[in-house]
């Protein structure tokens, strides 16, 4: 039976995704206004235009930034997804969005003294991603006890995948904190990015979704929807890859040659990221989500 357009589910699918389009939007342009703000207030030879997306953190983005982070997060582990892999993926990647909000990228304590930011970082990490994690471990609660059954087979992988990932997080926080500080938030941006790589790459290969009347689709054909996602994952991956091996390289042999390689490479995998969210967006705008995913089936 196809979903009715005025569907109080679908309308909020549809804000669900739009919501995650308009608040990577607000981001950039809060990061552009701040880039220019520093061009014309800094003298010549200082830094007016940061190495990283996530070291805007220690500006006035610093807002837009977590709560464009956490809004995406809640958003991406509220839409449903196909049942097994994308579901999984959206669900992981919503979790480690959160990490790379909460946990600033770190930053030369040379800097950090004139930054009003930076205080109190490692108390503020403790608190916020500790209370994530007591939230957090009541939902998993919540969430595992109607499929406790599922623990012993192969169908509660994804329990048994997000429970160790939340027991692994918080150990490292408790038994290793400062490691923590330093690198949980490079992790985290890298599986993120990782995530939608692979969500990407299973929209452009599943071929259950028809034109058929359950599927009708808008914009492109269902074939065309499959090449522009396989292409757009591919992309990412390349960016992302790209993008990692560039800096390091440049840190170690450049270190003043092109210092922004990260940031480029963020906004790219965030705008065809953004590209790709659209499209889908579009594909299932009528229909809310493909036959299988309402289904539940594989």
């Amino acid at each position: 039976m196809a979903i009715k357009q005025g569907d109080p589910a679908l309308l909020t699918y549809r804000y669900l995704r739009v919501a995650i389009v308009a608040v990577v939007l607000a981001l950039f342009a809060s990061l552009i206004m701040q880039i220019v703000a520093d061009h014309g207030r800094l003298a010549s030879g200082e830094e007016w235009w940061r190495a990283t997306i996530s070291s805007y953190f220690y500006t006035p983005v610093q807002s837009i930034f977590v709560g464009a982070l956490v809004s995406i997060g809640t958003c991406l582990i509220a839409i449903k997804g196909r049942h097994g892999a994308e579901e999984v993926l959206l669900n992981f990647a919503g979790m480690f969005a959160f990490v790379v909000a909460l946990v600033p990228a770190r930053l030369d304590a040379s800097m950090c003294t004139s930054e009003p930011y930076c205080l109190d970082v490692p108390e503020r990490v403790t608190n916020n991603i500790g209370a994530l994690l007591v939230v957090g471990g009541l939902v998993l609660l919540l969430a595992t006890w109607p499929r406790r059954r599922d623990l012993g087979s192969i169908a509660g992988l994804d329990l048994w995948l997000t429970w160790l990932t939340w027991a692994a997080a918080g150990v490292w926080l408790l038994v290793w904190p400062a490691s923590f500080v330093a690198g949980a938030h490079y992790a985290a941006a890298v599986l993120l990015f990782v995530c939608l790589v692979a969500v990407a790459w299973i929209n452009g290969t599943d071929h259950a979704v028809t034109t058929q009347a359950l599927e009708r689709l808008r914009g492109l054909s269902a074939a065309a929807y499959r090449v522009w996602y396989r292409w757009i994952a591919v992309v990412m991956a390349v960016v992302l890859v790209g993008g990692l091996a560039t800096s390091m390289i440049l840190d170690r042999y450049f270190p003043e040659f092109f210092p922004q390689t990260v940031f480029v490479a963020e906004s790219l995998m965030m705008l065809i990221f953004v590209l790709f969210w659209t499209l889908q967006t579009i594909q299932f705008w009528d229909i809310g989500l493909p036959a299988r995913a309402r289904s539940g089936q594989d």
